[in-house]
């Protein structure tokens, strides 16, 4: 047995196999070369398409980081009765950072913020449709009126129907040419990429889309300590109204009982020293926290370092042709085989 299968795949009947298909090539030549000349010709058509669409791709390697800043914060919430103050899972680690890269809040955010290109500022919208050349591309079936149209405000609340559309639409094409990833798992490293058919609008569009992750960033991270910060901040001055007024109290009415002979004047006034110092006690503690609140909310603002920025003009590389032509080749020729071999078939059970 295993004699015959290695005579079944020796060279010699490999040979003898090409051999035999070049007559069946030259009796079906007509179909072959038709099913190889569309596959050139549509080979063709992809590279001449790729060619006069190239993107200008650039990219920024950061490092977003914090330190682990509890700080004495649940402490600090457990004293004023608070619950939920511990970090859980963060939005920003592992798939969840990914998700978050994808929803519509981050990109209608940068997308209706204002950016300076040369010595004009306007909103990154409009810079967008008016150098994206999306109307001779994916967006060629679409109005004169829908690149025509600009933005009058950043307010997401105030804007109106055909605004949203428009956001949408650019937000839809900005997510498919815009990725964050991780070159290398074992790395901390991340890298950012964006492609769009204009090198301004690239560079513009990296440097704002990751300055509108860092600032959501940094005020999730710290909206649980600002909240606390304003809280305790009331505190403090709750406490030192209380103690001014017991203060001024006790003077005034030291300043009418001065020598004090009976009993119960004395033990009123015992009481508002008592008190006083009660409050006292309290005021620094409660302004201790809220200074080391204050510096907390420092430690935990994550740090953003950029190991390798975008830079302008961005270098496109040629287009190298040839590839999909051979692709097409070799597929038309293939599948023209088929196909003559499948008349062939007919032929011969049918006629």
């Amino acid at each position: 047995m295993k004699e015959e299968k290695s005579d079944q795949f020796s060279l010699e009947n490999v040979l003898i196999s090409l051999i035999g298909f070049i007559p069946f090539v030259k009796r079906n030549k007509r179909m072959i070369i038709i099913f190889t000349a569309v596959g050139l010709l549509t080979g063709l058509g992809v590279e001449i398409y790729k060619s006069s669409n190239s993107l200008k791709k650039t990219k920024i390697v950061f490092v977003l980081e914090s330190e682990s800043a509890d700080n004495g914060l649940a402490g600090l919430a457990s004293s004023l009765g608070l619950g939920g103050m511990s970090s859980g899972n963060s939005i920003f680690s592992g798939e969840n950072f990914k998700e978050l890269l994808k929803t519509k809040n981050i990109y209608r955010k940068a997308i209706l913020t204002k950016v300076k290109v040369g010595n004009r500022t306007d909103y990154f919208g409009n810079f967008f449709l008016e150098k994206s050349n999306l109307e001779e591309h994916e967006w060629s079936n679409l109005p004169a009126d829908f690149i025509k149209f600009r933005f009058k405000t950043g307010n997401l609340d105030s804007i109106g129907v055909q605004d949203k559309n428009i956001i949408n639409a650019i937000s839809g094409y900005l997510n498919d040419n815009t990725d964050i990833f991780l070159d290398n798992p074992k790395s901390t490293f991340q890298t950012l990429t964006v492609e769009t058919r204009n090198d301004t609008l690239t560079h513009v569009w990296a440097q704002l889309y990751l300055k509108t992750i860092t600032d959501h960033y940094i005020d999730t991270k710290t909206k649980k300590s600002k909240e606390l910060l304003v809280i305790m901040d009331k505190r403090v001055d709750s406490l030192r109204s209380a103690l001014y007024y017991t203060q001024g109290k006790l003077a005034n009415y030291n300043d009418q009982n001065q020598q004090i002979i009976f009993q119960r004047a004395r033990v009123i006034a015992e009481r508002l020293q008592m008190n006083s110092t009660q409050l006292q006690s309290l005021y620094f503690e409660a302004l201790r926290n809220y200074d080391n609140l204050k510096f907390s909310l420092v430690k935990e603002a994550p740090l953003l370092t950029i190991i390798e920025d975008s830079e302008l003009p961005i270098i496109t590389l040629p287009y190298k042709w040839g590839k999909i032509i051979a692709i097409g080749v070799i597929l038309g020729f293939l599948v023209g085989c088929f196909a003559a071999y499948v008349r062939f078939l007919y032929k011969v059970n049918f006629n």
